[in-house]
């Protein structure tokens, strides 16, 4: 077949397996062609070659959240499109279309600055912030689209494009939350926060202690400020020796917290729950906002996993026996994780009071359930996920482009309300009416 004239990869090739390896392992992507582009000017290039030869194109940066083998594609992999530029005046960064949130936190910190990341900083941050984007400080400062002040985007006419709330508008609208489907974002620039601090960190609590843990957790969540964030997880962990021996192969509830004022105040905060049930391991306190990653110690590995989520409008305590129902002590599942997580706040709030495309703004809580596919449990990991989601079913009210696992199918299209899907299929069809971006195989 014939190749665009940029860097690119086939099947035969032997760094091909290595330059499309996602993060999640649990689909082997299989593109027909891979493009290696290592400047905006390959991103148009490959799209041009693509739109004459009627080429379905997806993209790629950190592989996290792979959903489809993305057979018959040709993958544009932005990863080589890493630049971090930090103005530490207008307090925004510049960050290349394929750059993970760990080097924005790197070069924003010794200026006093933080981003709006995710709970992981390995994760993209282009991927998280078109999907709307929920993190640590997310109910201080918004979702991770509403930092959103410029995107450069190559379009399927292969044009690449500054826009933002000036120049195109209802595609600067569409990208911020829309997700997918619109083009390859080459660069965007984002407004990073005065934080290089904050009280927070882990707690692990016996996993018996669970069903008090999360009744007190769900009425302690509505006393909480703006500037704490906090979610609980049920991890059923492994016997990794990298793990403290009194975590390794336990079971147990992890509460996260983060809080932007004093240690004091935090501790204050946070005492109602320390107060529950005696801790296995504390590991809340003063932290450098570099150290982020801390909070939810999520995995840094790649893994095959099965997930599945949700967005709740309440969590009242039959929710929260549901939830222990499924996932709680004494029960016999694959599940690695079941996690709640606290939204409202600055979340619930549209940036700049702009309309966007941010899916569940309205949503109390987020559910989120974790699987592994290693045999012999994969046979049984996703109907353990998605049992988690069916058991709280009275108090979901939709979900996250960047939760949705494997099994999410055509619900992506029903994650947003009626107008906002209008608007999105609307801006879409204007700015790639073939539908070369119809290979919508990645969350991020």
């Amino acid at each position: 077949m014939s190749v665009p004239t940029v860097p690119t990869l086939t099947p035969a090739d032997p760094t091909y397996a290595a330059a499309v390896a996602p993060f999640t392992t649990t689909t082997t992507p299989r593109p027909d062609l891979v493009v290696e582009a290592r400047s905006p000017a390959d991103v148009v290039a490959a799209v041009r070659w693509a739109g004459e030869e009627g080429r379905a194109v997806t993209v790629q940066a950190t592989g996290h959240q792979l959903l489809t083998d993305l057979a018959g594609s040709v993958l544009i992999s932005t990863r080589h499109l890493d630049d971090v530029r930090v103005d530490p005046v207008a307090r925004t960064a510049v960050v290349g279309g394929g750059a993970p949130w760990k080097q924005v936190i790197a070069e924003a910190a010794p200026h006093g600055l933080a981003p709006i990341c995710g709970s992981s900083s390995h994760v993209g941050v282009v991927g998280f912030c078109l999907g709307g984007g929920h993190g640590p400080l997310s109910r201080a400062f918004g979702t991770g689209a509403d930092q959103v002040r410029r995107i450069r985007i190559v379009t399927a006419d292969g044009v690449e494009r500054d826009v933002d709330a000036d120049r195109e508008p209802d595609l600067f609208d569409a990208l911020r939350g829309g997700k997918a489907g619109f083009g390859v974002v080459t660069e965007m620039e984002i407004a990073l926060h005065p934080v290089s601090r904050l009280y927070g960190g882990g707690i692990f609590f016996p996993g018996e202690a669970s069903p008090q843990l999360l009744h007190a957790w769900r009425e302690w969540v509505a006393t909480l400020p703006d500037e704490a964030s906090t979610s609980i997880a049920l991890l059923r962990l492994p016997p990794d020796p990298s793990l403290p021996p009194p975590l390794q192969g336990a079971f147990v509830a992890h509460l996260r917290f983060a809080y932007l004022g004093t240690a004091e105040e935090g501790a204050a905060l946070l005492a109602p729950m320390r107060a529950v049930a005696g801790a296995i391991a504390d590991m809340v306190d003063e932290m450098p906002f570099a150290a982020i990653d801390a909070i939810h110690s999520d995995p840094t590995d790649p893994m095959p996993i099965w997930d599945d989520s949700a967005t709740l409008s309440a969590l009242p305590a039959a929710a929260v026996d549901a939830l222990l129902a499924v996932a709680g002590p004494g029960v016999e599942t694959p599940l690695i994780m079941a996690e709640l997580r606290h939204f409202g706040g600055a979340i619930a709030k549209a940036g700049a009071g702009r309309h966007d495309a941010v899916a569940g703004r309205d949503a109390a809580f987020g559910l989120y359930a974790l699987a592994p596919m290693f045999p012999p449990v994969a046979a049984i990991a996703p109907a353990a996920a998605r049992g988690v989601v069916d058991a709280v079913r009275p108090w979901t009210m939709g979900g996250l482009p960047n939760f949705q696992g494997p099994a999410a199918g055509g619900r992506m299209g029903s994650l947003w309300d009626d107008a906002t899907t209008a608007f999105l299929t609307g801006v879409r069809e204007a700015y790639d009416p073939a539908g070369m971006f119809r290979t919508v195989g990645l969350r991020g």
